[in-house]
Formats: C-alpha cells, sequence, structure tokens
C-alpha cells in the first residue's frame, strides 16, 4: 500500500485545461481523510464526505453539503465502507462512496457534477535561492522547505479536488541536457515538450537579496525572508485553488438537461468484449441510461441518455484510452474498442 501511493502520488504530480488531455482520476469515489486515532472516526468521516462534495461538484462552496444534509439524508447515507490505513506512517480513514446513490442526489438536487475525466495542469517551478544552481522543481529530487511548500500545497489540492496537479520528474539525460544547455536554449520549453498537459504554469521563485525574494511568471509577488514560509505558502496555495476552481467549473456537467445519443462500437468480437465496453460507458457518470439498439457486423449501437450535452459524452470518452471515436455529428458518435 505504501509503495503504491507513493507512486499513484508521483505519477499524479508530475503528469495535469483544454478539454483535449484530461485523464480519468480512477479513486474519484475514495477519499483518504487524515485521522488522530479511532476516536476521531466520526469527525475524520464528516470531513470526507464535504471533501467527497467538493470533488464531485467541482466546488468548494459548503452550500451544497447543506443542501443534501437537508434534502433528509446523513453523511453515512452515503459511504459504502471506511476502514483506516497507515500511509508514510501516518494514519488515514479510507472512506468509499456509493457513487449511484451520489449521483442520483446530486442530480436531485440540481448540484452540477464532474466525472473523472479531470484536468491535467502541468507546473514549471524554477528555484533561485542564490545558495545553489537554479533549479527546476521535481518530483524525484531531495526536497528542501521551499520546495516541500510547493509540493505539499500541490499533493493536497490534487487529492481533495480531484484534479491533476503535475511537476516534471528528471531522468539523467533530462539533467545532462538541462546542464548543458546554452543561454540561447529553452529549459522549459524543453521540459514542456516531454509532457502532454492542459495547461502550463511557469513560475519562478528569485532570492534578490537582502531578505527580498521575488516570484514571477504566471504569480508575481514579491517576499521578504522574515516571513517566506507563510507568505509563499498562502500565496500559492490560492493561486493554485483559483486555476482549479477555474479549470473544474468549465466541466461541470449540468444535472437539469439530457440529450439522446446515438454510439456505435466496432471491434466487438466476444461477449467479453461487450460485458468490458458496455461496463466502460456505465462508468461515465454523465450517462444516465443505455439502450441496446442492434448488435451487427461485431458493431454494437446503443442510444444513450446523457446528461448536459453530447459534449459531455464525448470528453468522457476521449479520455478512456480503450475507447477511441473515430467519427461524430450531431446526433451520433463512432467508437473503436480497444483491448
Amino acid at each position: 500500500m505504501h509503495n503504491n501511493f507513493i507512486k499513484h502520488f508521483i505519477v499524479g504530480l508530475i503528469i495535469f485545461s483544454n478539454f483535449s488531455f484530461g485523464k480519468e482520476f480512477d479513486e474519484l469515489f475514495t477519499i483518504y481523510e487524515p485521522i488522530e486515532n479511532s476516536s476521531k472516526i466520526e469527525k475524520s468521516i464528516n470531513s470526507s464526505f464535504n471533501n467527497m462534495v467538493y470533488r464531485l461538484s467541482g466546488s468548494d462552496s459548503p452550500s451544497n453539503i447543506w443542501k443534501i444534509i437537508n434534502s433528509g439524508v446523513t453523511r453515512k447515507d452515503f459511504i459504502i465502507s471506511y476502514s483506516i490505513k497507515n500511509i508514510d506512517d501516518l494514519s488515514y480513514l479510507q472512506v468509499i462512496f456509493n457513487q449511484d446513490f451520489l449521483i442520483s442526489k446530486f442530480n436531485e438536487l440540481s448540484i452540477p457534477i464532474v466525472g473523472y475525466s479531470r484536468p491535467v495542469i502541468f507546473f514549471l517551478i524554477e528555484i533561485d535561492s542564490g545558495s545553489v544552481s537554479p533549479y527546476f522543481l521535481s518530483a524525484d529530487q531531495s526536497k528542501n522547505k521551499i520546495d516541500n511548500i510547493f509540493t505539499s500545497v500541490l499533493k493536497s489540492i490534487s487529492k481533495n479536488r480531484g484534479i491533476f496537479l503535475e511537476i516534471p520528474i528528471f531522468d539523467l539525460q533530462d539533467r545532462q541536457t538541462l546542464s548543458n544547455m546554452s543561454i540561447l536554449s529553452s529549459p522549459s520549453e524543453y521540459i514542456s515538450s516531454k509532457y502532454e498537459f492542459d495547461e502550463l504554469v511557469k513560475i519562478k521563485l528569485t532570492n534578490l537579496g537582502l531578505d527580498n525574494w521575488q516570484i514571477t511568471g504566471d504569480i508575481k509577488s514579491s517576499l521578504n525572508s522574515e516571513n517566506l514560509k507563510n507568505d509563499l505558502e498562502n500565496i500559492f496555495l490560492e493561486y493554485v485553488q483559483s486555476i482549479t476552481d477555474k479549470k473544474l467549473n468549465d466541466l461541470k456537467i449540468n444535472t437539469n438537461r439530457t440529450v439522446d445519443t446515438l454510439v456505435s462500437i466496432s471491434g466487438i468480437s466476444s461477449y467479453m468484449d461487450y460485458i468490458d465496453s458496455r461496463d466502460r460507458l456505465s462508468k461515465f457518470i454523465g450517462i444516465s441510461s443505455i439502450e441496446i439498439l442492434s448488435l451487427k457486423n461485431n458493431i454494437i449501437t446503443y442510444k444513450i441518455k446523457t446528461l448536459g450535452d453530447m459534449n459531455t459524452l464525448i470528453n468522457e470518452i476521449q479520455n478512456n484510452s480503450f475507447l477511441h471515436i473515430t467519427d461524430s455529428d450531431s446526433s451520433k458518435i463512432n467508437i473503436e474498442y480497444k483491448k
């Protein structure tokens, strides 16, 4: 569990607004909530539910939480199971929520939903402390206090809001290439060209001497060494929260509207292919119902009712590695199933 969590975090941190490169957030309905001891389970359950609502709605407004509670249900009604897990020598309450019940309640209360497809925001953060050569923050290097400020914020928001906030990871070849670059070269272009993302954020933190620091790029601010840690954390946290809100807001599904779409899936050569492809479609949050219309020449055609509009369905399909859109128009989508 320890190694899997580290791997998941590094991959999640390295790789995240355009809709062309969202990724599926696999554990969308599982929350890992810090817990002090077993006597604090009730508190952690309440907190995990709040974070689940924030994650699914794409908004950290508490009004959605109270809408749900005031509808006559309790937080525990939405929980399938929970257990205490030890991760990095810290205790977490792993809470698994009921996807179908949550979605039905969101629909009932007209709360917008953000599906499994989540944006990827890639952060290029250059640090020039004056004491060592300037470097780009990466997931594979030893962390100092300044590095930890950035990575802690990214990890926390990524986990709580269900969004991919990533920084690079450098192999030996990358480090050699970067160290050999001339002043006419662009390290940021070299690094960013190796990754796929929806939005690129560039930030540089520079020590100007005399206790003065400066942030430039997509964040612009001046800092004092005396309050560097707190001020840097607050400024970066506010920026990341702002960009997260914007990107998730762009992906919200309007639960008050539905549209019927014909979806044809080719490449279905066995019963297991049918089951797997249908399961993948059923997992999409935007789909409220699926009806088989025909099966001919290894092609299955469905009539699918989708929340929001047709773009909701297209967006979710595009970000599934087993389903590839080959053609679409205003009422039909053709898909190739890939094993």
